[in-house]
């Protein structure tokens, strides 16, 4: 397995691959669940659990939301889109500030779940290339920005 990070170049919008279905066939849609529970109760304790519900009721209706899209974005069911519609990435990341930093804390949780998923490492790989690239389109802070104007407040 090769858990990479590639620096994403801001509002740059890369094509990505969905995962193959062997990931969603050697899971299984229950063990997707168990991933992405697992996932999550990291995430929350993470440097950027703030973006996240610290209530627990309201974290396993993220849980369950998001699941909904993974098992869809895997070959799965169409749970997401009957529930909600058309998925806009940009859109629902808007309201987070999510910098390049913020979503490299979010792969290192995501690797930290997957290294414990006994699956195929060709499955794995094909998920984690999937969220990867996929992830890039949540960026929505350009950290440089960001410097650039603290200087030139503080100067």
């Amino acid at each position: 397995m090769d858990y990479k990070i590639s620096k994403t170049n801001f509002g740059e919008k890369p094509d990505f691959e969905y995962p193959k279905p062997a990931f969603l066939e050697e899971l299984g849609e229950e063990g997707l669940k168990k991933l992405f529970s697992d996932f999550y109760d990291l995430v929350v304790e993470s440097d950027i659990g703030n973006f996240f519900p610290q209530d627990e009721e309201e974290l396993e209706k993220i849980k369950a939301h998001n699941v909904k899209f993974f098992i869809e974005a895997c070959g799965g069911e169409k749970h997401y889109s009957n529930a909600v519609g058309h998925f806009d990435m940009l859109k629902t990341h808007k309201q987070f500030s999510i910098t390049e930093k913020a979503r490299r804390e979010w792969l290192g949780c995501m690797e930290e779940v997957l290294k414990k998923v006994d699956i195929s490492a060709d499955a794995k790989q094909s998920f984690w290339n999937f969220l990867e690239t996929f992830s890039k389109h949540t960026v929505n802070v350009d950290e440089r920005q960001e410097l650039e104007d603290l200087v030139i407040k503080k100067g």
